[in-house]
C-alpha cells in the first residue's frame, strides 16, 4: 500500500514537474511574434500553439489549490469580456450606431455593419490567449523562469544584430524568418526600415517582433528590470539594441528612467561625468567632420517628430480622428464603446477608448497597474519593476495599438513572482525562491 502511494506521489510530481518547466520553456519563444507555423493561420505563433497545447495537461496538475486558481482568474476575465461585449453590442443595435470612412477599421469588409462584426470575435482570441499566458506564469511557474525569460531576449537580440550587420555588409534585408502578413496577406509583418546618418545607411533594430517601435514595446520593461535583477550583461546588451532601433520613444523613456535612476540612487556623481561626457561629444559633433551626423541624428530622431514628420503627421491625425468620432457617441457608447476589436488606431489609448469606452479604459488600467502595489522583496527589484510596468504602460497607451503581445502580460504576471523571491539582505542580488507553488518543490 505504502509503494503504491509512494508511485502515485511521483507520478502526481511528474506531471507537476512537466507543467511548470514547460511554462519556463515557453519563455524561449514570447518575443517571435512576426513568424508563424502554420502561415496561413494567423496568430499561430510559437508560443501560442504551444500555450494551447498546455491547457490539456492543466487538468492534470495537483496543485489544486494554483489550478484552482488558474480556473477562477480564467472565468472572471470571461465573465469581464461577455458583459462588455453584450453591453457594446446592445448598445450599437438599439442605438443604430454609424461608423464613418476615417476610422481604421480592422476588417473594412462590410462597412455599414456595426452588430457583431468578425473582427469582434477574431480580436477576442489573442486577447485571451494572452490572458492565459499571464495566468500559467503566475501559476505555474518556478523562480526560474526569469532565467528563460532572459535568454528569450538574448535570442532575440542576436537575430536582430545578425540582420542589422548582414544590411550593414550587404545593403539588402537578410531576414529569412519572418512569414508574417496582415490584412488580406498583402501587408508583411516585418517592417524594413533604414536611416541614413552621416552618409552611413544603418537598419532599423527590430529583430523578429516586426517593426522598431515593437522591439521597445518587447524588450524595454526587461531592460529596466534589469538594473533591480543586476543583470549586467543583459543590461548593456539590450541598452544597445534599444539605441539601435532609433526610436523616439526609446530614447525618451531611457532618458526618464535614467533621470528617475541617478536621483533615487543619488548618483549624483555619475550625472556629473556623463554631463561632462555629453558636452565632449556635442563640441566633437560641431566639428565639420562630425556635424552631418549629428544633423542627421537630430533631424531623424527627434526634429522630424517635433516639426511633423510624416509619421508624426498620422499618428496625431489618427488620434485626432478616432477621439473625435468617441466624442461624437452618445453617452452609452462613449461608456462602453462599439465593440473590442472594432478599430485599431496608431495608439491604444484611441483604440481602447473607441472600442471599449471609459469603462474599458479603467479596467484595463486597473488590471496593469494594481501591480504598482505588490510587495515585492527588494527594494531595488521592486522600485525597478513598478518603474518598468509604468513606463511599457504609457509606451503602450501613446504610440502601440497591440494589446496581445504575449511580452506585456508576461511582464504582469512577473510581478506575482518578484513577490514570492526569497526578501534578500541589503544591497545583495534577490535569491529566488518561488513560494506559490511550495508542495511541487518539497516534493521534487
Amino acid at each position: 500500500m505504502i509503494a503504491n502511494n509512494f508511485s502515485l506521489q511521483q507520478t502526481d510530481n511528474t506531471v507537476s514537474n512537466f507543467i511548470t518547466r514547460y511554462v519556463n520553456f515557453l519563455m524561449l519563444f514570447f518575443p517571435i511574434t512576426a513568424f508563424l507555423l502554420v502561415p496561413v493561420i494567423p496568430g499561430t505563433t510559437i508560443i501560442t500553439v504551444l500555450a494551447g497545447l498546455m491547457f490539456f495537461f492543466i487538468p492534470l496538475s495537483t496543485l489544486k489549490e494554483n489550478k484552482y486558481l488558474f480556473y477562477r482568474d480564467l472565468f472572471y476575465f470571461l465573465c469581464v469580456v461577455t458583459v462588455l461585449s453584450f453591453c457594446s453590442q446592445f448598445i450599437n443595435l438599439v442605438t443604430n450606431l454609424k461608423l464613418i470612412k476615417p476610422l481604421i477599421l480592422i476588417n473594412h469588409n462590410d462597412f455599414t455593419k456595426t452588430f457583431y462584426r468578425k473582427s469582434h470575435l477574431t480580436q477576442t482570441l489573442p486577447l485571451l490567449v494572452g490572458f492565459v499566458i499571464y495566468a500559467y506564469v503566475k501559476y505555474f511557474s518556478t523562480d526560474k523562469i526569469i532565467d528563460y525569460i532572459y535568454w528569450g531576449l538574448r535570442l532575440l537580440c542576436l537575430y536582430g544584430l545578425y540582420e542589422f550587420c548582414f544590411y550593414m555588409l550587404t545593403g539588402q534585408n537578410g531576414d529569412f524568418m519572418v512569414n508574417r502578413t496582415f490584412g488580406e496577406g498583402e501587408k508583411s509583418a516585418s517592417l524594413f526600415q533604414t536611416v541614413n546618418l552621416g552618409g552611413i545607411s544603418m537598419m532599423r533594430f527590430k529583430s523578429y517582433t516586426g517593426e522598431p517601435s515593437m522591439f521597445v514595446f518587447t524588450v524595454f520593461p526587461f531592460w529596466v528590470l534589469s538594473f533591480g535583477l543586476n543583470r549586467t550583461f543583459d543590461k548593456f546588451l539590450l541598452l544597445g539594441c534599444l539605441i539601435l532601433t532609433f526610436s523616439t520613444t526609446a530614447y525618451a523613456c531611457m532618458l526618464l528612467f535614467g533621470g528617475f535612476w541617478i536621483i533615487y540612487r543619488r548618483q549624483f556623481q555619475l550625472f556629473y561625468y556623463l554631463s561632462i561626457g555629453i558636452v565632449l561629444l556635442c563640441f566633437v559633433l560641431q566639428m565639420d567632420m562630425f556635424q552631418h551626423l549629428l544633423d542627421s541624428i537630430y533631424n531623424f530622431v527627434f526634429a522630424g517628430k517635433l516639426e511633423g514628420s510624416a509619421s508624426a503627421r498620422d499618428r496625431s491625425n489618427s488620434f485626432a480622428t478616432h477621439v473625435s468620432y468617441w466624442a461624437s457617441l452618445n453617452g452609452f457608447s462613449q461608456a462602453f464603446g462599439i465593440g473590442f476589436g472594432y478599430v485599431r488606431s496608431t495608439d491604444f489609448f484611441s483604440t481602447i477608448i473607441v472600442n471599449n469606452g471609459l469603462v474599458g479604459i479603467v479596467v484595463f488600467t486597473t488590471f496593469v497597474l494594481k501591480n504598482l502595489w505588490l510587495k515585492i522583496p527588494g527594494e531595488l527589484v521592486s522600485i525597478c519593476y513598478k518603474a518598468g510596468l509604468f513606463l511599457v504602460y504609457l509606451i503602450m497607451m501613446a504610440t502601440v495599438p497591440e494589446f496581445a503581445y504575449p511580452s506585456l502580460w508576461i511582464y504582469i504576471a512577473l510581478g506575482y513572482v518578484l513577490q514570492n523571491v526569497k526578501k534578500p539582505a541589503a544591497d545583495e542580488a534577490p535569491t529566488y525562491n518561488y513560494t506559490s507553488s511550495t508542495k511541487l518543490l518539497s516534493n521534487a
